[in-house]
C-alpha cells in the first residue's frame, strides 16, 4: 500500500486514528490503544496547547484504516522514511516523551518501559471536526473528553443503567438532588435522564469494559457540576453538598 507523502494525507490518518480510539467499539479502541502502548516512533502533534500522539506505522500509510492496516505487512522501514520526508527529522526529545507519558496517563494506557522518537507537527488552530466539542475544558484535553463523553452516550448501556435504576427505584430521577423530568415536564421529561460515567477514562485500563455500575443517572445541571473541576466530586459528595446548601 502507498505511504504518505503531504501533510494533507497525515492529517487525514491522525483525524481518523482519533475517530477509532475516542468513538469506535471496543475492538477498535484497545486495537489504538495497543498501538499508542507498543510503538517507538510517533508524530506528535499539537492543537490549541495540547499534544497528542499517534503511530507511525499506522499514519504512514496512506487512507489507513484498521481493516486495511490488520491485512498488511507492517514495516517502520516504509513509514518512518515517508513521515520524514514530509515531516523532517525522527529526533529523541525528553520533554516530548514526558508529554507522551502523560498522554498515555489521561488515556489510560500504560506503555512499554522505552525511550521512544518523535517528529512534531503543529496543527494550532485547526482541531478535528468531531474535537469541537469541548463544554467544560477536561485538563486532560479535549480528546479525553470527547472519548468520556462518547461513553457516556452509549446507547446500549445507557439503557440497561435506566431500566436497571427504575427496578430498584420505581422512578427515574436524579440520583444527586432527586429531580424528576417526567414530575416537572409531564409526557415530555418522561424517561429522561442523563447518565454519568463516574470513573474517569484516564482510571480505566485500556481493555476495560463499562459496567452498568459505572452509570450515574442525574439532572443535566448536577452533571455540569461534576464535570466542572478535577477531582471530580462523587455523586455521594455533591448530594451533601447539595442538602448543606438548601
Amino acid at each position: 500500500m502507498a505511504v504518505v507523502t503531504s501533510i494533507a494525507e497525515i492529517e487525514e490518518n491522525l483525524q481518523l486514528f482519533e475517530d477509532y480510539l475516542c468513538e469506535g467499539s471496543d475492538e477498535e479502541q484497545l486495537f489504538c490503544s495497543e498501538l499508542i502502548r507498543k510503538g517507538s516512533c510517533f508524530i506528535a502533534y499539537e492543537i490549541d496547547n495540547e499534544h497528542r500522539f499517534s503511530p507511525s506505522r499506522y499514519i504512514g500509510y496512506k487512507k489507513n484504516t484498521i481493516h486495511a492496516h490488520i491485512q498488511r505487512k507492517k514495516d517502520g522501514k516504509e513509514t518512518n522514511p515517508a513521515i520524514t520526508k514530509v515531516l523532517g527529522q525522527l529526533t529523541q526529545s525528553d520533554r516530548l516523551e514526558n508529554k507522551y507519558l502523560k498522554y498515555c496517563s489521561n488515556l489510560g494506557v500504560s506503555p512499554f518501559n522505552k525511550k521512544r522518537k518523535f517528529w512534531s507537527l503543529s496543527l494550532e488552530g485547526a482541531d478535528f471536526k468531531n474535537n469541537k466539542i469541548s463544554q467544560e475544558g477536561f485538563p486532560e484535553g479535549k480528546l479525553v473528553e470527547r472519548k468520556h463523553t462518547a461513553r457516556e452516550r452509549n446507547a446500549a448501556l445507557v439503557k440497561l443503567a435506566k431500566e436497571a435504576y427504575k427496578k430498584s427505584n420505581k422512578r427515574l430521577a436524579c440520583e444527586a438532588c432527586n429531580f424528576d423530568f417526567e414530575k416537572v415536564y409531564g409526557k415530555r421529561g418522561s424517561d429522561y435522564i442523563e447518565a454519568h460515567h463516574i470513573v474517569p477514562v484516564s482510571e480505566m485500563q485500556a481493555s476495560q469494559k463499562t459496567k452498568i455500575t459505572d452509570i450515574a443517572m442525574v439532572c443535566s445541571n448536577c452533571h455540569r457540576i461534576l464535570h466542572r473541576s478535577r477531582p471530580w466530586l462523587t455523586v455521594i459528595q455533591l448530594k451533601v453538598l447539595i442538602t448543606k446548601n438548601a
